[in-house]
């Protein structure tokens, strides 16, 4: 918070957004090295990882230019892989690429200490990246006894270049869990997995559910449940047109069709719904909606005061929504 405090007070006018963030992102990178250079260790992975949030945060909301967009985001993935190369190599994150139609799916997979322990799949929102808010969710779940993997699906990070945002994102899911079951190396318990996703993620997280029935149960936080209108899509307008490469808000709704939840199986396992009541984008009654499509065993937990994905009550939920995971998939 302090550093984005700083950073924040320096930028005069949006369109100086990435170039401030990048700057941080570029000193704590010179600092990294220095302290790799003196061999403090813990320090330097620390900084890299500060680094490439800050590229991050620089690009993420930021589409005057595509170009300087992509450049700070390629920073903030570049800083990440220079943190794992320092990481003792049992918690070193696993890359791996894993073939989809005409391309690959970028991941990594973060396993934790014992053996036959569930998998959990995590799901970038519209516009993510896999390496830096489900680094830090990742982290967590480790910690309380899951594999993790994490992942650039169509349209986001590494995968834009070659592949588009598509209306079919589950299949990506489904891959990944059919080459899992190919290349069973890992000690992981194939027979538990579970989808967990934010905003757009958490629409592809039950909607890949919903189909795929060797997941056993689904996180969402703040998904849509249905097409939202377009005076609700015009928040997101640049980066639906960003990820899915269309022009306008009637093109994404032409490659999309609408968004219905009744043309899927009714989820029969269990599903966490978490929403914010102040959410302007996707309101409390995408809940009621998936509510009432479920079939299976399912929970809705709600915020009065929460904003879009419970930004500001993500301290409350992410340990929640662990524990209940753990209890659907570990006891």
């Amino acid at each position: 918070m302090d550093r984005s405090r700083r950073v924040i007070s320096r930028i005069k006018n949006f369109y100086h957004w990435c170039d401030e963030w990048s700057k941080e992102g570029e000193n704590l990178e010179n600092l990294a090295q220095e302290a790799l250079s003196a061999e403090n260790i813990y320090t330097a992975i620390y900084l890299f990882h500060e680094a490439a949030g800050c590229f991050f945060v620089g690009q993420f909301p930021y589409y005057i230019d595509i170009k300087k967009k992509n450049e700070a985001q390629e920073r903030a993935r570049e800083n990440y892989k220079r943190a794992l190369e320092l990481y003792p190599e049992e918690k070193r994150p696993i890359r791996i690429e894993i073939p989809f139609r005409e391309t690959f799916i970028p991941a990594y997979l973060r396993l934790c200490s014992q053996p036959d322990k569930p998998l959990v799949v995590l799901i970038n929102s519209l516009d993510s990246i896999k390496e830096i808010e489900n680094h830090y969710l990742g982290n967590l779940l480790v910690e309380a006894g899951f594999n993790v993997f994490s992942f650039d699906g169509p349209g986001q990070g590494e995968m834009w270049k070659n592949m588009k945002m598509i209306p079919d994102y589950e299949k990506t899911i489904s891959t990944i869990i059919n080459w899992f079951e190919e290349n069973n190396k890992y000690n992981i318990d194939f027979k538990k997995i579970a989808t967990y996703g934010i905003s757009l993620g958490g629409y592809f997280s039950f909607r890949a559910a919903a189909l795929d029935r060797r997941i056993c149960c689904a996180v969402v936080i703040s998904g849509p449940g249905y097409f939202p209108t377009l005076s609700e899509l015009k928040k997101i307008k640049r980066g639906l047109f960003y990820t899915t490469g269309a022009n306008s808000l009637k093109e994404v709704k032409s490659l999309w069709g609408e968004i219905n939840i009744e043309e899927v199986p009714q989820l029969d396992r269990p599903l966490l719904l978490i929403y914010g009541e102040e959410d302007k984008l996707f309101p409390l009654e995408h809940a009621y909606y998936l509510m009432d499509w479920a079939i299976g065993e399912k929970e809705l937990k709600s915020y009065p005061e929460g904003e879009h994905a419970c930004i500001n009550f993500l301290d409350e939920v992410v340990p929640y929504s662990i524990d209940w995971l753990r209890k659907h998939l570990l006891e």
